[in-house]
């Protein structure tokens, strides 16, 4: 399998030079054959780098340990789900799988026949291979995914316990996902610049893309989240760790970027702003790439770092440097208003104004985070020593922040349509505002919180301003976003419970021995030791009753692994809408256990609320599609989009 890898990275490699080389000669000499010879090169080196996935896959499944990657992340008795997930678990097999969805991603741009236009296909193709280009030279000279081993092991050193579960075979192939799409979009952009298209027609191509990625970055933070809530046992999802905070960077400006693709094109603001945050967005997959794998923070989730790190530092300056320059020398063209518009010298509508004001706040945020995730890197600079920011930090920028945009996005249904009557604006407000008075009381009186009630209070005006519009949607993208902006109402109110409202507390117990945890009553019977090969596991299973009433069992454990220093964890949590008991294993001595039980309220609200947005950034992508059934065109959504 390794001979079989290698040689199809190889050829993958030669077949997106060639594809590059024919693309550039295509444009040249303006002839059709060579354009669709650039494409068929592009797929071959798309099924090679299948092929060698594949083959990299097949080998974890038989447990081939004559490869390095192989006998570093996998073992005989790992079971098969997580034999393929550690195709992506180490450095270079993370990196084969972004090649590989970049690939795909390459096939989708070059069959879609509105890109056919002006050799817009050729020239994106072009940008989308110099891309794969880089990493089929990493993964062949600098990170060599097949490297064999002199001797063969019996067997594997296994996958790291904390990546056995089923948040890691998610959270990875999603994010990349993400990372990925956000390429489409900027070959769009830096394609139009570098051929001066005045009327900017990228544009038109970009929203969608954005959207889509922006989903799958989306998918894959909240995976994350809820994979560190679950297996690392300290009771939290967000911890604004560097490699956390570095997928947190383009989500901020690519949600700053999909608003202001929502101005209208006569407007000079859009072309500019919408070229440096496509731009921007991109160079910061890169950057998190090079945060994970460079090794200049420390981080729980950070590769060890390595001349990795410094290759993509080096591709992050050129392309930023190169996108930038380009965004200078062509600035005239970027501010020009097209030529159709007659509405050029208008100023924006209250909506568009809303628009870039929450889009203004969402790049303070990214400002704050970035200066705050990269403090320690200043200090040791200018300082000579290192001084990290704790969570405090980072909790006292973003929440006024994220406050006022969740105003601002409270307040964007009501202004969608011109209110020239203060009689009007006063009706629409009605039901916003005593939703919103309503829940600041309620809270304020059973929690005397003020922050709290202020955030439930928000949350419930956005809900009130959005209701009428998820009631009667007019159009697929604007019920689509409602329901997006009612999924992060949603989220915000699980952030803020579970932030604000927890019961801490860490107790010893003999068997036969109840807890009183609010509410709650817990029952410790014992502990319970189980035998395995390489492994022993010490673990308590706790029944919970409310009000005379089982409400279920908790189990909590602590596996210890042959030759592994830590103990990989499981923890208990009982779920409900109101909140989350979640039991921790801490220590043991004889029979008596030292157990950590904490109460997070509201914390099923957060994956309740990504759920909703998952399904609005659908309703918004899959809209405006057409099926053909029967010879028919038929919309998925049969009203207009606006």
């Amino acid at each position: 399998m390794a001979y079989v890898g290698i040689i199809s990275l190889y050829l993958a490699c030669a077949g997106t030079i060639l594809s590059i080389i024919l693309g550039f000669r295509a444009l040249k000499d303006k002839k059709e054959p060579l354009g669709i010879l650039t494409h068929w090169a592009s797929a071959l080196s798309t099924l090679c780098i299948t092929l060698s996935a594949l083959s990299l896959v097949l080998a974890l499944l038989t447990n081939d340990f004559n490869i390095a990657y192989v006998a570093r992340h996998s073992a005989r008795n790992l079971p098969l789900i997580y034999k393929i997930s550690a195709f992506w678990a180490g450095q270079s097999g993370s990196l084969l799988l972004w090649l590989l969805i970049i690939s795909f991603l390459s096939l989708v741009v070059q069959k879609n026949r509105k890109y056919q236009q002006n050799h817009l296909h050729i020239r994106l193709c072009i940008v989308i291979n110099f891309v794969r280009l880089l990493f089929i030279l990493l993964l062949l000279f600098v990170t060599p995914i097949f490297e064999l081993l002199a001797e063969r092991p019996f067997d594997g050193s296994g996958l790291n316990p904390m990546l056995q579960s089923l948040g890691m075979v998610i959270h990875p192939p999603v994010l990349f996902l993400g990372f990925s799409g956000f390429l489409i979009p900027f070959a769009f952009a830096v394609i139009g610049l570098w051929t001066n298209d005045t009327q900017a027609t990228w544009l038109r191509h970009v929203g969608k893309w954005v959207l889509f990625a922006w989903l799958f970055l989306t998918m894959g933070i909240v995976t994350g989240g809820q994979w560190a809530y679950t297996e690392l046992g300290w009771g939290g999802y967000w911890a604004w760790d560097p490699v956390e905070n570095s997928s947190f960077f383009p989500w901020l400006t690519s949600t700053a970027l999909l608003h202001i693709l929502l101005l209208p094109n006569k407007h000079r603001l859009k072309r500019v702003w919408s070229y440096v945050l496509i731009v921007l967005t991109y160079t910061l997959t890169i950057f998190a790439t090079f945060l994970t794998r460079s090794g200049v923070l420390d981080s729980v989730h950070a590769f060890a770092g390595g001349v990795l790190g410094q290759i993509f530092l080096a591709v992050l300056v050129v392309m930023a440097v190169f996108c930038f320059g380009l965004g200078w020398h062509k600035r005239q063209m970027l501010s020009m208003v097209p030529t159709e518009s007659t509405l050029s010298n208008q100023g924006l509508s209250a909506t568009g104004k809303t628009i870039v004001v929450g889009s203004v706040l969402l790049l303070m945020l990214f400002a704050g985070v970035l200066f705050g995730t990269m403090f320690p890197v200043i200090t040791r600079v200018f300082t000579a020593r290192e001084v990290v920011l704790d969570a405090s930090f980072f909790n006292q920028l973003s929440v006024p922040l994220f406050l006022g945009t969740i105003f601002l996005m409270g307040m964007s249904p009501l202004l969608h349509k011109k209110a020239s009557d203060i009689k009007i604006l006063t009706k629409r407000l009605a039901l916003p505002v005593l939703l919103a008075l309503v829940a600041a009381v309620f809270t304020y009186l059973s929690t005397g919180h003020l922050a709290a009630s202020v955030a439930f209070a928000l949350a419930a005006f956005g809900f009130g301003t959005h209701l009428p519009v998820l009631l009667s949607p007019d159009s697929s993208r604007r019920w689509g976003g409602s329901l997006v902006h009612l999924g992060l109402l949603i989220i915000m109110v699980g952030i803020t419970g579970s932030s604000i409202f927890v019961d801490d507390v860490l107790v010893s117990v003999e068997p036969g021995q109840e807890i009183v945890f609010g509410d709650y009553r817990l029952e410790y019977e014992g502990l319970t030791v189980r035998y395995g090969s390489e492994r022993y596991t010490v673990g308590t299973t706790l029944a919970i009753v409310e009000n005379g009433r089982c409400r279920g069992e908790i189990t909590s454990e602590k596996t210890f692994w042959e030759g592994r220093d830590q103990p990989s964890t499981r923890v208990g949590i009982l779920s409900t809408l109101k909140e989350d008991i979640y039991l921790n294993l801490a220590g043991w001595e004889n029979t008596t256990a030292q157990l950590h039980l904490q109460r997070f309220a509201l914390v099923s609200w957060i994956w309740a609320g990504s759920w909703v947005m998952y399904f609005g950034v659908l309703v918004a992508l899959l809209g405006d599609m057409k099926l053909n059934v029967k010879g028919k065109q038929v919309k998925l959504w049969p009203r207009q989009m606006r």
